[in-house]
């Protein structure tokens, strides 16, 4: 289903809720990455849901079913603000995880290290934290492109490719023909997201709730060692990590096994989710 609710500053933002067919034990926020949606993860909310979970597609403005300023955001409290008040829409008094795929990563750790989010704990799938050359190079062919464009005209590209999801032709072919993917960005909002990926790369250190790591052999968007590297520096017990072959866009290649990982993971953090063991 389709909710909203009105920000800050009387943006009206969209997302969707799958909710748990059953009594739910706990609130997932889903956070897309750069070009995705909520949309995105249908099949992995659907399972989550089956746990008696309340799974929450979280949608950043201007991007999915956000027509307004597409591929742009004001700052990056601003993007804080918006996810916190979907998180307090939904909160339901239970426990909420955040889980971040890709970009959304980077705002699920940037989002965590506020005192209000009040979140139990976070997994960063495939995280976008640490870019693969490749994708540096691309971002910085695309800065180099727009020097002297407006800071909230959309014209920088999506620097991912249907091809680094997936190997899989139809995925490339959802991916291709979906109408919702944001392919546009403004220079603002690349500034923003340099900001706060310096911050989630920084900090990462400073989390004091329990985090999921689940990587993509096959990611070539992501430098996985300096995000081992990185990871290695957290604080003693709050770490759960695991490495599933698949490639960037794990959510569409093995969801089942993200759902397993999860599943786990939530228990051993106290939650009873259903038909786990």
């Amino acid at each position: 289903m389709i909710r909203s609710t009105v920000c800050e500053d009387g943006y009206t933002l969209l997302y969707r809720v799958w909710p748990s067919p059953r009594p739910p034990v706990a609130n997932i926020l889903l956070l897309n990455g750069m070009m995705s949606h909520s949309g995105w993860f249908r099949e992995l909310a659907r399972r989550l849901t089956e746990l008696n979970l309340n799974v929450v597609g979280a949608d950043r403005r201007g991007s999915g079913l956000n027509k307004a300023a597409r591929g742009d955001a004001p700052s990056r409290q601003v993007l804080i603000s918006d996810l916190l008040r979907i998180a307090r829409n939904e909160e339901r008094q239970l426990p909420t995880f955040v889980v971040g795929w890709c970009w959304g990563a980077i705002l699920a750790v940037n989002f965590a290290l506020e005192p209000e989010s009040g979140v139990s704990g976070l997994a960063l799938l495939a995280p976008g934290m640490f870019p693969s050359v490749q994708i540096k190079n691309l971002v910085k062919s695309e800065l180099q492109g727009a020097v002297s464009s407006e800071w909230d005209s959309p014209v920088l590209a999506s620097l991912l490719s249907a091809e680094m999801f997936s190997d899989r032709p139809s995925i490339q072919h959802f991916i291709h023909s979906d109408a919702l993917a944001q392919l546009r960005f403004t220079p603002r909002f690349f500034h923003i997201s340099s900001v706060m990926s310096l911050i989630a790369t920084t900090r990462l250190s400073q989390l004091t709730k329990p985090v999921l790591v689940l990587l993509a052999e096959k990611d070539v968007t992501a430098d996985n060692h300096a995000t081992n590297n990185a990871l290695a520096r957290m604080r003693s017990g709050l770490l759960t990590k695991t490495t599933l072959n698949c490639h960037h866009g794990m959510q569409f290649e093995a969801p089942e096994q993200i759902v397993a990982n999860i599943a786990s993971w939530l228990q051993e953090q106290g939650i009873s989710v259903h038909g786990a063991h």
